[in-house]
């Protein structure tokens, strides 16, 4: 159990890190470009209604069930809704007084970025990074039951092999 609980942690914190990173980045830029934003709106709209399941499951059945294979999968597209919501806190946080009083003062957006805006943003940052690391693990698990998951020992691998045990009188 150590050990399928270990593979399956350690892929959603390394999905989780380069979603976030990919994610915040982007959703940075996308809150503060107007010509980003147009673009970024349409392909969002296009990938968010795909659902998230059947996506991860087409590409692990397209490439080779792994762990990196998964990792691909899970990070693909998994950084677009981390992006969309920092979009959204950026420009929340971009329209305040302060920050329209730097802009006039002639501050460069890079500072204002990243002294008036990053502070307030750490908060948000973290509890969505706490909230995405068990959603890739019961992606994982949810895949690895129905046999389409890592062929490693993973917490839906194990739930899958101890299925004839918990169906026993």
């Amino acid at each position: 159990i150590w050990y399928g609980s270990s593979i399956s942690v350690t892929m959603a914190l390394i999905c989780a890190a380069i979603n976030m990173t990919i994610g915040v980045v982007l959703g940075a830029v996308w809150g503060f470009s107007k010509k980003f934003d147009i673009v970024m709106t349409e392909v969002y709209n296009v990938i968010a209604n795909i659902p998230y399941v059947l996506l991860i499951s087409v590409i692990v059945l397209i490439m080779s069930a792994s762990f990196w294979t998964m990792v691909f999968a899970l990070t693909i597209t998994g950084w677009i809704g981390i992006a969309y919501f920092i979009r959204t806190q950026v420009i929340i946080i971009r329209d305040r007084e302060y920050n329209l009083a730097s802009r006039c003062l002639g501050t460069p957006i890079t500072r204002i970025a990243t002294k008036n805006i990053l502070p307030f943003m750490t908060s948000i940052i973290v509890t969505l990074a706490a909230t995405e690391i068990p959603s890739y693990i019961s992606y994982e698990v949810f895949l690895s039951y129905i046999g389409m998951g890592m062929s490693e020992m993973s917490l839906g691998k194990l739930i899958y092999e101890a299925e004839n045990a918990m169906l026993t009188p």
